[in-house]
């Protein structure tokens, strides 16, 4: 899960995806597809409070990294904004080739206020 919380001295609401990135040590990056829930929520955020969005990934399920590929770096936008942060990971997939079209199967985001 990735919250998002509100800075702000207003109430303000949320509403859809989050753009979600991911980028390896070797420079390679994947955009992470979104899970259609049918329907998202709306969600609002009292000035301190918090909400976010999950990130679903299959582990690599092996210790062998030659069996798997880590993304190190989370490259996130908010709903409705074009500003983004970077947040330093370790999600590891089963892939070998984070290039490979098998790697969109393994990764995908809720929106924000659901869960999987």
């Amino acid at each position: 899960m990735v919250d998002f919380t509100n800075i702000g001295q207003k109430s303000c609401t949320m509403h859809g995806f989050a753009g979600v990135s991911l980028r390896g040590s070797s420079g390679q990056s994947v955009d992470v597809p979104r899970r259609d829930p049918g329907t998202t929520p709306t969600v609002k955020l009292a000035p301190g409070q918090g909400n976010g969005f999950s990130l679903y990934y299959a582990l690599s399920g092996s210790s062998d990294k030659s069996s798997g590929y880590t993304y190190t770096t989370m490259i996130i936008t908010p709903p409705n904004e074009t500003h983004s942060k970077s947040l330093k990971v370790a999600i590891d997939v089963p892939v070998s080739d984070p290039d490979q079209s098998y790697v969109n199967k393994n990764l995908e985001i809720y929106a924000v206020g659901t869960t999987r």
